[in-house]
């Protein structure tokens, strides 16, 4: 083998193995890279309570506290909120209420509070989420709203609370892809 075909396979060889670390590099840097929110999808609803503030005879008060969390790392854009309670027997809102929060920091989750007025009966709390004036989250949680009464041995109504339970929350991120 001559000199010139030496350094010919050679030079192919170290050609060949850069251009394989090269390639190996980028692949590697593809699977290695981290998944990165894109501002459409970047905030969730973690978790929703409820805080019962007052009652009457015929309404109970509550504060709807849903914590939603931005995980992108800049700040949200404008944050309203939408709620509406609807009667599950006839899904009708008997109540709306609008509420806006602003912005949202990033990498941060913060509680939200939406006064709402519930009277006796199963409802559904609609929970619509805007971003900048653009629906991103919507969901649902189910109050179920029961008075309870307390008598004493002469019949005497000696007191009357509401009793609240919450179930039932799903939320889901509004696709606007075309």
């Amino acid at each position: 083998m001559s000199k010139k075909s030496k350094k010919a396979g050679i030079l192919t060889g170290t050609v060949v193995a850069i251009t394989v670390l090269v390639c190996t590099g980028i692949f590697l840097g593809i699977i290695n890279k981290p998944i990165v929110a894109t501002h459409k999808d970047y905030l969730f609803i973690e978790e929703t309570y409820l805080l019962k503030t007052g009652e009457t005879n015929e309404t109970v008060n509550v504060t709807c506290i849903p914590y939603i969390t931005n995980i992108w790392n800049e700040e949200s854009g404008d944050i309203k909120v939408i709620a509406y309670v609807v009667k599950t027997s006839n899904n009708i809102a008997d109540f709306r209420r609008t509420v806006e929060f602003g912005k949202i920091k990033g990498d941060v989750t913060t509680e939200l509070e939406i006064p709402i007025v519930i009277t006796g009966d199963n409802f559904r709390v609609d929970l619509l989420v805007f971003e900048d004036e653009k629906m991103v989250l919507k969901g649902s949680f189910t109050i179920r709203a029961k008075q309870v009464f307390k008598y004493d041995t002469d019949g005497y109504l000696l007191s009357q609370t509401w009793q609240l339970d919450n179930s039932k929350c799903e939320f889901y991120r509004v696709s606007h892809d075309s």
